[in-house]
């Protein structure tokens, strides 16, 4: 079983630092260990491989904005925990 199909699997998943939390088939919600929400993580299918793109929350723009792109989910995830 891939990481992926573990993911969605589970509709959560704790990890050292905060937890993943599935919205939908392709998409994660990364969550710290305080409940403070992130940003996102969505599976993007290309003709070399799923890639994880991480996503902030832009508020005057009131959208999400790609901060960059992984071939792990782990990559994208930590990417989000790490940068402020």
């Amino acid at each position: 079983m891939t990481l992926v199909q573990a993911h969605t699997r589970q509709a959560r998943e704790q990890r050292p630092g905060g937890e993943l939390i599935a919205i939908g088939t392709d998409r994660w919600r990364v969550v710290e260990g305080d409940g403070h929400i992130r940003g996102l993580v969505e599976r993007v299918q290309t003709p070399t491989g799923d890639r994880f793109r991480a996503l902030r929350f832009h508020p005057p723009s009131r959208s999400f904005r790609a901060i960059g792109e992984f071939w792990r989910i782990n990559e994208a995830s930590d990417t989000l925990r790490l940068s402020r």
